[in-house]
């Protein structure tokens, strides 16, 4: 069934034991919403293990997490595991792949409790950073923040006004900084859309405690004006982590002038990135055109992809209109070498590799 918060809330307060599933799928951060769970139980008195393989553990509930679309068989090899070895047992399944995908998963899985979005309350939890999630470095010296939620965008190739349909500002983000971890991860979907007081309160807050941050998922170049270039400027980064976007040829002009705005306010060229869709409605022209500017303005351009939102594997990977599967092969090889674009142009590239 689909369940709402309170109803989920619910089924987390009621357990006697919970098992909290990651699917052994590929990914380099912590499931921030298992991690968070794990300190609701624990404010619940109510017991918990984590674990990206069930093996039949005693539990009344098991929490299983989802991500990305297309890692759907890991998802469903997840689910098939625990009705397998606990059948009977009550299935909680929530993440990116449940809110997407809701209706399809009730069809297949009725007899699972399906959360779709997110939950205010568990996200002004402090993620349980303790849990053996099995990191790679350097990611265990990082918090990782949603200081907000939702974008007021609806760009038809985006997941995010789906999950987060609405703006909100978390009232504890901070307490989500561990002091001891030297990096901060702020994963907000669109930062740069709330109030320029929350945006300095948020920076000014990392540069106060010694933090070098990473803007994970971007912020909208729109809304970089000299008073949020000189603010970012101020900030103290890590592993490229002043990021943008430049997704739309649309942009072309506004994405170069706040580009300028935060080198020429003291963000390190070196610092910058910025994520340039490709393969969507784009041309093969047109896409290596923003990722010739991000070059030019001496910033690392970085291809992402266009999937489907509904894509379930990779096995028949997505070939936008004016593209074909050998360009996107390399076209992404070339921009992710940053030797080859430093040293000749894409169009060269295909001559040779012809």
């Amino acid at each position: 069934m689909i369940i709402n918060e309170n109803e989920m809330l619910e089924m987390l307060k009621k357990a006697n034991k919970v098992f909290l599933l990651e699917p052994n799928y590929r990914r380099k951060y912590p499931p921030l919403g298992l991690a968070k769970i794990s300190t609701f139980l624990q404010e619940n008195n109510i017991a918990s293990e984590f674990g990206r393989v069930y093996d039949g553990q005693e539990c009344d509930l098991v929490c299983i997490t989802s991500l990305f679309t297309f890692q759907s068989e890991k998802i469903f090899e997840a689910i098939e595991q625990v009705h397998f070895l606990n059948p009977g047992v009550s299935i909680l399944l929530g993440g990116v792949f449940a809110s997407l995908m809701t209706s399809p998963i009730h069809r297949r899985y009725p007899d699972i409790s399906i959360f779709k979005g997110y939950s205010k309350e568990l996200d002004q939890c402090v993620p349980n950073y303790n849990i053996d999630a099995s990191l790679e470095e350097p990611w265990t010296k990082f918090s990782f923040v949603f200081t907000s939620r939702g974008c007021p965008n609806k760009c038809a190739y985006c997941a995010v006004w789906r999950i987060e349909p609405e703006q909100w500002i978390n009232p504890h983000w901070r307490d989500a900084i561990d002091e001891n971890k030297p990096y901060v991860m702020i994963s907000d979907n669109n930062l740069s859309a709330c109030s320029f007081e929350h945006i300095k309160e948020v920076v000014n807050y990392c540069i106060d405690h010694n933090k070098r941050i990473v803007f994970d998922n971007g912020f909208d170049c729109k809304h970089i004006t000299q008073e949020m270039a000189e603010l970012l400027g101020k900030a103290k980064y890590t592993r490229s982590g002043m990021r943008l976007a430049f997704d739309r040829i649309e942009e072309d002009g506004i994405f170069q002038k706040a580009v300028n705005l935060l080198i020429d306010s003291g963000v390190p060229k070196s610092q910058i990135m910025a994520y340039v869709l490709f393969n969507f409605h784009d041309t093969l022209e047109e896409a290596d055109y923003r990722m010739r500017v991000c070059a030019d303005l001496g910033i690392r351009p970085y291809p992402q992809k266009y999937e489907p939102l509904t894509e379930l594997n990779r096995d028949t990977p997505f070939i936008g209109k004016h593209w074909n599967k050998g360009l996107l092969k390399k076209f992404r090889y070339f921009w992710l070498m940053g030797g080859l674009y430093t040293k000749t142009t894409f169009s060269e590239y295909v001559k040779m590799e012809t």
